[in-house]
């Protein structure tokens, strides 16, 4: 699926606001929702329904069914429900029945039905179920469609089978179940499953329930089939405590795993309904103080509404436990806890680094002990800290989910210092993706939401300075998007705002992410000006984390004195103790080492250095600097044999169509002007002349980026 889902994306790239572009996000959304990666889902579902254009995109049921509209309606529902947003999911089941209310084609109206029925069995709204699914049988059975015939016969099933019709409804439901099976459908396997083990159970037979789960769990390890593998367990562990409740145990270790797989995956709606069966448990075995802090942490960001009556039987449970005097002093011990626990994060921070494993226990354990509003703002910081782990360990699935909990922990409070970091959070994902519009966007409204002044003891909480953060992050964006000006402008109201702090961390943060910077921008002479305070810093202060840093920036400024032989051998050990730190800035590492490489004349080994940095983009997701090192390993092949300029040519037509997928005008600017000069040393001044200058449209001659008055004397020439 992954494959076929990529290979659709990049036939596409040429055309990124077609239909058959929408097309291609809502295939790479269901890959992610089928391997239970939500947040993604959503992304990528909320991008096909923003590029669905009813009237012009009708025809397209044809060659892709369903019709795109309702297929991604109906995706964002059930991903939304997953993630916890129920209102929103319900809304887009709304707009769905009206969409197709306006359609004639068979195959959609069919499909439309059958996932209707299917969110509202995940509902467990039979009343709603029974309207679709009996239109669903008239809608098989008119226009003989037999490969939903089976979905149609289970479904009915389930719709009617309360009260006295039990056994003909278990027994539809089974048939339906079998059908599938013989047909190898899988793809709501999990749903029909765990509705039939349901079933099974209310009809007295237990074990044979706990069968047709543990057979849909199996395939969900076998096929990597994970969308519904947290309500597997979650009914899963209500069966198993049906079975002996005497023996609560087994179904303890049950709610248990559904708790870790809902919070690994995001699904917040998934989450809470698993806290929830654990906490009723708890309460009925006398243990109400582990129930309280199940629940609370659960119930974060949730308010009351009809589409999720669970939201109010879990706040109702959460308030009676809460009263009892032992929950009051748990929750003061617990309040402690989370705050130490965050102060000793923080401090290991600089001492270990950000993805030691003793760094994201202590936030771990500090988010796990939070609960209650008293608790807030350390959970947010204990969410920061766990975020921070993922994103420097470059786990974008993890990053994602860290970074959307984080921002739901701030929903409540949109103008808060908190939410201004939660905005650069969500920001600084993007921008690790390579999405740079977006990433802008974000870090725009976190700067917005900066007061220096208040915000100054953020730092203590969140690592570094808040506006210092947001400045730099935001300027890196920027230039990528061809604001040159103005990134260059927040680089040095960053250094400014810097001169007047005293926190460490922030000093070390801030000239690491401006030597990024200027590595990024290719100026490594203006880098290597940051190395003797980076080392300073880390050895006066005994900052593990940040001394690999101090190497490479020392062999860098080595390199650009003249010693490059030495200066590489520093560059290349830094960068072997950051990649051991994490992931997160390596290929940025590699595209300098390789740059330097190739300047000594040491080409295999630059292009073995390209290569290593972009599988590690590949690996990770950290699609930050794909189009530079595209476009670096061109130059790099076309100086290590200038007679064979094909694979080079390849290369950096690679970064140029990366680039403008990302939005990425500088580093597109920067290949074009590459690939024009190749195309002008091999007689083809046309070729030339057409790719450099919609790349040089709206850039003007700066110092900040030379390489715009060197492509627009070139254009020139061409011209």
């Amino acid at each position: 699926m992954r494959m076929h889902a990529a290979v659709f994306v990049r036939d596409v790239e040429a055309k990124p606001d077609s239909p058959e572009a929408a097309i291609a996000h809502r295939v790479q959304a269901k890959t992610h929702y089928f391997a239970g990666e939500f947040v993604e889902a959503v992304r990528e579902l909320e991008r096909a329904l923003a590029l669905f254009e009813p009237g012009r995109d009708d025809d397209l049921a044809v060659r892709f069914p369903p019709d795109p509209g309702v297929a991604s309606m109906i995706y964002l529902a059930f991903a939304s429900w997953a993630l916890g947003e129920a209102d929103r999911a319900v809304s887009f089941i709304e707009r769905m029945g009206a969409r197709m209310a306006e359609l004639s084609h068979v195959p959609t109206l069919a499909f439309g039905r059958v996932l209707e029925t299917f969110f509202a069995l995940m509902r467990r709204d039979r009343p709603r179920a029974r309207t679709s699914v009996f239109a669903l049988a008239r809608t098989v059975r008119d226009h003989d469609l037999p490969e939903f015939r089976a979905f149609g016969e289970f479904l009915v099933g389930w719709a009617t089978i309360d009260g006295g019709a039990l056994a003909d409804g278990l027994e539809a439901m089974r048939r339906g179940a079998e059908s599938l099976r013989r047909q190898n459908v899988v793809v709501y396997d999990g749903l029909v499953k765990i509705a039939l083990a349901e079933a099974e159970g209310r009809a007295g037979d237990p074990d044979r329930a706990l069968k047709i789960l543990d057979e849909a769990l199996a395939t969900c390890d076998r096929m990597g089939y994970r969308a519904y593998e947290c309500e597997l367990h979650r009914a899963r562990g209500a069966l198993l405590l049906r079975r002996h409740p005497a023996d609560p145990s087994p179904a303890e270790d049950a709610f248990k795993t559904a708790m870790a797989i809902g919070k690994r995956q995001g699904a917040r709606g998934y989450e809470l309904l698993a806290s929830l069966a654990l906490a009723k448990l708890y309460q009925s075995t006398s243990r109400p103080i582990e129930a309280h802090a199940v629940l609370g942490p659960a119930l974060e960001g949730f308010s009351p509404m009809p589409e999720m009556p669970e939201i109010a039987e879990a706040q109702a449970l959460l308030a009676a436990l809460a009263g009892s005097e032992e929950g009051r002093a748990e929750a003061v011990q617990r309040l402690r806890m989370t705050r130490l626990q965050v102060a000793y994060g923080n401090a290991l921070i600089g001492a270990r680094g950000y993805t030691a494993a003793e760094t994201a226990a202590a936030f771990a354990a500090a988010r796990d002990s939070a609960s209650g509003e008293t608790a807030g703002l350390e959970r947010l910081a204990a969410d920061y800290g766990l975020w921070a782990h993922s994103y420097v360990k470059g786990d974008l699935p993890s990053i994602r989910a860290h970074a959307a909990a984080f921002l739901r922990g701030v929903e409540a409070r949109p103008r808060s210092p908190e939410a201004g970091v939660a905005q650069r959070v969500l920001g600084t994902t993007h921008l690790f993706a390579g999405e740079y519009g977006e990433a802008r966007d974000r870090l725009e409204r976190a700067l917005a939401l900066f007061e220096p002044g208040r915000d100054d003891d953020l730092a203590l909480r969140f690592g570094q300075d808040a506006g210092v953060a947001a400045m730099l992050y935001l300027a890196i964006a920027l230039w990528q998007l061809g604001e040159l000006e103005r990134a260059v402008s927040l680089v040095g109201g960053a250094r400014a705002r810097i001169a007047g702090l005293s926190h460490v961390g922030t000093h070390a943060y801030g000239i690491m992410h401006e030597a990024i910077f200027e590595v990024m921008r290719g100026d490594f002479s203006q880098a290597a000006t940051n190395a003797s305070e980076m080392a300073r810093l880390a050895r006066d202060y005994d900052l593990d984390f940040w001394r690999p840093w101090g190497f490479f920036l020392e062999g860098l400024a080595k390199s650009e004195s003249g010693a490059p032989a030495d200066g590489l051998e520093d560059m290349r050990r830094g960068g072997e103790l950051i990649q051991q730190n994490g992931l997160l800035l390596a290929p940025l590492v590699k595209l300098g080492i390789g740059q330097t490489e190739a300047r000594s004349g040491d080409f295999a080994r630059a292009v073995a250095t390209f290569d290593e940095a972009l599988a590690l983009s590949e690996r990770t997701g950290h699609r930050t600097f794909d189009a530079d090192l595209h476009r670096a390993r061109g130059e790099c092949l076309l100086m290590r044999d200038p007679s064979a300029p094909t694979q080079a040519e390849e290369a950096v037509q690679t970064a140029i169509d990366i680039a403008r997928q990302q939005g990425a005008r500088s580093f597109g600017l920067r290949a074009a002007l590459s690939l024009a000069k190749l195309y002008q040393s091999t007689g083809r001044p046309v070729e030339a002349c057409a790719v450099l200058a919609p790349a040089l449209e709206g850039f003007s001659p700066t110092p900040e980026m030379p390489e715009t008055a060197e492509a627009q004397a070139l254009l020139g020439r061409l011209a």
